[in-house]
């Protein structure tokens, strides 16, 4: 008995140890509901925001360093298939961390994403009512890169980030990114510079946020030219307003030109009601205009998020 109170002791001493030096989080999230995209006759059971599992972890290295790791996979919790042709879909990276910041390796967002198009956007491009994918998203605008290496740095209020990566098979230039955003209080502004892999395309976005009371109003522009050397315009404004303790109103307006036509308007309105901290149940109508092939489509969903 003391033998076996005094193994578990030491192991108990291990574990602990094990414990202060490094942590590894399993995290994810589920997302189903009934829904009906813009442009489809078809109502179908969809996941709205990209359900995923991942794993994440932090080892403490001494001396401020530490070292860190995260994988992600997307998957349709409908069917059980992949959400895409990649098993690691959402980012994998490792990588150094200390005072100077943070440097990651592998599949990851770009500075630009992360750090400006995508906090721009009140839906964070998410259910059918997502405004950055008609918008500053859309044509030049990535979200991920692979093959790269991305730094992050905070100071203070300040995020800065840039990205650089190979340049892929049929490419012809080594894309890359960087982005600043600046917060303080109710007021956040952001910029950024994507270019990425071809001959022509770029895109500069500016944007930002300031909350007020319950609400909260963003805004943002991108301007660039796509592969073809044509100009594209965009524009993105949207506002959030908190109803009673667990209630949320989004809405919002997106649209693209490229060269001298519109070629995408869309309008989105949407409810956000949180049944826990973990558990959320979401209700959206949109309305597309794309005026090149001078047709407008609707739709809407309706569906319960429950994260961990």
């Amino acid at each position: 008995m003391k033998k076996s109170l005094l193994a578990l002791a030491v192991l108990g001493a291990f574990a602990g140890a094990a414990s202060a030096q490094s942590s590894v989080t399993l995290y994810g999230k589920l997302d189903l509901g009934f829904a009906k995209t813009a442009g489809s006759a078809d109502k179908q059971v969809r996941d709205g925001s990209g359900s995923r599992v991942g794993f994440r972890g932090v080892e403490d290295l001494g001396g401020g360093l530490k070292a860190m790791f995260q994988f992600e996979h997307r998957f349709n919790p409908d069917t059980g298939d992949q959400a895409a042709t990649l098993f690691w879909q959402g980012v994998s990276t490792v990588g150094l961390g200390g005072s100077f910041g943070t440097v990651n390796l592998g599949r990851q967002y770009t500075a630009a994403f992360s750090l400006a198009t995508n906090v721009i956007d009140p839906f964070g491009g998410d259910t059918v009512a997502g405004l950055r994918g008609e918008s500053l998203t859309k044509s030049v605008g990535r979200l991920r890169t692979e093959n790269s290496v991305r730094y992050d740095g905070a100071f203070g209020g300040l995020k800065v980030a840039a990205d650089i990566a190979e340049t892929p098979a049929g490419g012809v230039d080594r894309p890359y990114s960087v982005a600043a955003q600046y917060a303080a209080g109710p007021f956040m502004v952001a910029a950024s510079y994507d270019n990425p892999t071809g001959a022509n395309d770029n895109l500069a976005t500016l944007g930002g946020s300031y909350a007020f009371g319950p609400a909260k109003v963003s805004l943002g522009i991108g301007r660039g030219d796509n592969n073809s050397n044509v100009r594209v315009k965009q524009a993105l404004a949207g506002v959030t307003v908190n109803v009673g303790a667990a209630g949320q109103v989004l809405a919002g307006y997106a649209q693209q030109e490229v060269g001298t036509a519109d070629a995408t308007k869309k309008v989105s309105l949407g409810y956000r009601h949180n049944l826990s901290k973990r558990t959320q149940l979401y209700t959206d109508v949109t309305r597309v205009n794309d005026l090149l092939s001078k047709t407008e489509k609707t739709g809407y969903d309706f569906g319960v998020i429950h994260t961990f």
